[in-house]
């Protein structure tokens, strides 16, 4: 016997065993078939007594049945329609069956729970959007008097053209912070971005070449339109300039045409128009010869009084405050006794007043931390209203053009009428940070070095600040600022003024 009549007869045998309405199917050949009716000719306990050979599926038997679950189903349902005799229980373990039953039944149920569940998510979710694109519609479609009038405000072709725009909205809505900038000319838009994060002072490393002040970190990083003057001295005459217009309305008897001394002009942000911007130059070429040229690309601010400078007698602070560092020759700069308009950044580690050893500071009774104080009996306390400012706080009633006149007296050759600031690396001064905490005698010398500067009237900043973990990071930020560090040194300007970076913990 062939192998495909094989299978159809046993095929057919499953059948006939299986259901009593199954039509007989007759696979075999003429030679199977007179098999059969020899065997239908045998007396019935001869056929009884012959063995029915098992039938057994493979993969020839269910190959298109589809997924190995559809293949068990189907078998299944077969089973389930047809007959039970004594030979095809055989076949099966006894519990196979409604165990597979119970399957077939439990799995459909569970999908469909699933779905529904999933389905009725989907219809809320989209019940919320269209009714919330609803009332937007409706709301467009019927805006009240107000709405109208602010949709269409300043625009084009209403009665309130032009209306929408301020002279001095150059800066408007940024809020400056005592964030320095660091390595300023890095960023995508030199000056620029620094100001549109709010910071009040920008770092620019100089080079001398060929009589024409270079901008860059190294020599054989400068190029040709990379200068001081394309960079930072035009653009800020030119942000200055758009917060002080000179409109028909601007001569009048508060603001006459031509400024006297004490008259204040405006800063470079609109919304405190008293704040100073600090360029910090670090001579990177020879002192000498960079000053000089230096001192001639200054001349533009001078003549329209943007510098802040010293005249002899008191400080007059103005929109743009230029200090040199690095380079800087301190003898050059303050060579005149009667004005200055450079000041110099000196060596904080050289002010550490160790005479004490200083607690955690209490910002209501310290009048050397740069901070308003009333009834105050501090020889320099005047100068520290006035030119320490902590971060992130202005003091009131300090404006622009306001002359300071100082009765400070030290012995130190670094002041207020020479010096801005009083910078040191923080990791070469102060140390490294293990552990994420600075210890004690890592928090006294702090101290002691911001107290001597603030006792000499100057702002405190430390560079080389660890950047990284982020955790470290603010947490230093955290303590510089609570130890009265007057302009933090950051080189990620969004989350030094965009974030509140002081809740941020951890590492990373």
């Amino acid at each position: 016997m062939s192998f495909s009549n094989e299978r159809g007869s046993q095929d057919c045998l499953l059948r006939s065993h299986f259901s009593d309405d199954t039509p007989f199917c007759d696979f075999r050949s003429s030679s199977s078939r007179s098999d059969e009716n020899d065997l239908q000719r045998k007396p019935p306990h001869q056929v009884a007594l012959e063995p029915i050979e098992p039938f057994t599926f493979d993969e020839l038997n269910l190959r298109d049945r589809g997924s190995i679950f559809n293949r068990v189903k189907t078998f299944v349902r077969i089973c389930m329609r047809q007959k039970q005799n004594s030979s095809t229980l055989q076949m099966w373990p006894p519990n196979l069956k409604s165990l597979l039953a119970r399957t077939l039944r439990r799995r459909p149920r569970v999908s469909k729970c699933v779905l529904y569940i999933f389905l009725a998510y989907l219809l809320v979710l989209g019940l919320i959007q269209f009714f919330g694109n609803l009332l937007d519609t409706l709301e467009a479609h019927f805006p009240d008097d107000i709405d109208w009038v602010i949709n269409h405000w300043g625009q084009v072709g209403e009665l309130t053209e032009g209306f929408g725009q301020w002279p001095t909205d150059a800066t408007g809505d940024i809020h400056p912070v005592n964030c320095h900038s660091h390595n300023d000319y890095w960023r995508s838009v030199p000056l620029y971005v620094a100001v549109h994060a709010g910071c009040t002072g920008a770092e620019a490393d100089v080079w001398l070449v060929d009589d024409e002040l270079y901008v860059g970190h190294k020599r054989n990083a400068l190029t040709a339109n990379r200068t001081l003057q394309n960079l930072y001295i035009s653009p800020l005459l030119d942000l200055i300039g758009k917060q002080n217009p000179l409109i028909k309305y601007h001569p009048d008897e508060d603001y006459p045409l031509y400024l006297p001394e004490e008259t204040p002009l405006n800063g470079v942000f609109d919304a405190d128009p008293t704040q100073t911007f600090v360029l910090l130059i670090d001579f990177k070429s020879s002192g000498p010869a960079l000053w000089q040229q230096l001192d001639s690309q200054l001349t533009p601010f001078r003549e329209k009084g943007y510098l802040t400078h010293f005249n002899g007698t008191a400080i007059i602070e103005r929109p743009v405050t230029i200090v040199g560092t690095g380079n800087a020759p301190f003898d050059l700069l303050t060579a005149n006794d009667t004005y200055r308009d450079v000041f110099f950044d000196a060596p904080l580690q050289e002010m550490a007043d160790l005479s004490s050893q200083w607690p955690n500071p209490n910002r209501a009774q310290d009048s050397t931390r740069g901070h308003d104080q009333s009834g105050t009996d501090s020889p320099a306390s005047n100068i520290l209203d006035s030119r320490i400012n902590p971060v992130f706080t202005k003091l009131a009633g300090r404006g622009q053009g306001k002359s300071v006149t100082s009765t400070f007296s030290n012995d130190s050759i670094y002041g207020p009428f020479n010096s801005y600031y009083a910078s040191t690396s923080f990791t070469k001064s102060i140390g490294n940070v293990w552990g994420s905490r600075l210890t004690q005698d890592q928090l006294q010398l702090l101290r002691s070095q911001i107290r001597g500067a603030h006792q000499r009237g100057l702002r405190v900043r430390y560079w080389s600040l660890p950047g990284w973990p982020i955790g470290l990071r603010n947490h230093i930020w955290h303590i510089l600022i609570r130890e009265g560090v007057d302009m933090l040194n950051v080189d990620d300007l969004r989350h030094a003024t965009e974030r509140d970076w002081r809740k941020r913990k951890g590492w990373w």
